[in-house]
This record gives C-alpha cells, structure tokens and sequence, in this order.
C-alpha cells in the first residue's frame, strides 16, 4: 500500500525557502516544479496553488490531485530530494484574431497532472545530476 507520510510533506516555510533558494526548476503551462537534496532516504514533496488559479474549491482540488499523483509515483521519483510543485495562472496572450485559445480547461483533470508532474521529474532529474557533477 502506498501511503503518503506526515513525514513526506513539506509544510513549513524554512523548508519551502531552502528548496526555492536552490533554484533549481523545470515548468510546464501553469506548472513549475522546484527540487533540492534533502539529505533523507526518500523522496519529500510540497504544493502551493496560487489564488490566481480559482476559488478555494478548485485549489484544493489542484493540491489533492497532485497529493495523489505523488503518492502513486513515488516509487519512480529519485529519492534524496524535496519537490516543490507551484501552480500559478498566467494570462494567455491572446490576439484579437484568436480569442478561441482564451478559453482554459475549467476543472484539473487528474491525468493531465500526473503526465506534466512525471515529465516534469524526469527532466529535473536530469538537470540535477549535471548540477551535481
């Protein structure tokens, strides 16, 4: 059974402050993930859902889906390092010409998180074994 520890999570601000000073990132569409060596045996993971991203409602529907996605791939993520997942909305630029590109899928959809969260790792991955070398 997979399960998704107190100990797994990253709540307190010194520890999000740490993983976002070490500047070490990957982003996709409304996605950024941040990563940085905790020092542990397994895997530590954080979200934050900016207000820009809708009503309480569908930012808790953001954290949960991302909790969940964490919990069912830690198993593939390296461990020895805290993730950090932000979500933030940013305004499409649009042109008069084209306004149908401003309509944004209203509601998260699980798997589209968990392809962006997993691709998202596997570059950080990456990323971080030239930075550590």
């Amino acid at each position: 059974m997979l399960s998704f520890r107190k100990s797994q999570r990253i709540v307190s601000e010194r520890d999000f402050g740490r993983v976002l000073s070490y500047k070490c990132f990957v982003y996709k569409g409304m996605m950024r993930l941040y990563s940085a060596p905790n020092g542990l045996c397994s895997p530590r993971f954080g979200v934050s859902v900016s207000k820009s991203c809708g009503n309480a409602v569908m930012r808790n529907r953001f954290k949960r889906l991302s909790r969940e996605t964490f919990r069912l791939h830690q198993h593939e993520i390296p461990s020895g390092f805290d993730y950090i997942l932000i979500f933030t909305r940013k305004k499409p630029k649009i042109s008069p010409k084209n306004k149908s590109m401003a309509k944004v899928s209203p509601r998260p959809r699980y798997e589209d998180i968990e392809r962006d969260f997993l691709s998202m790792v596997q570059v950080l991955g990456r990323k971080l074994v030239v930075r550590g070398s």
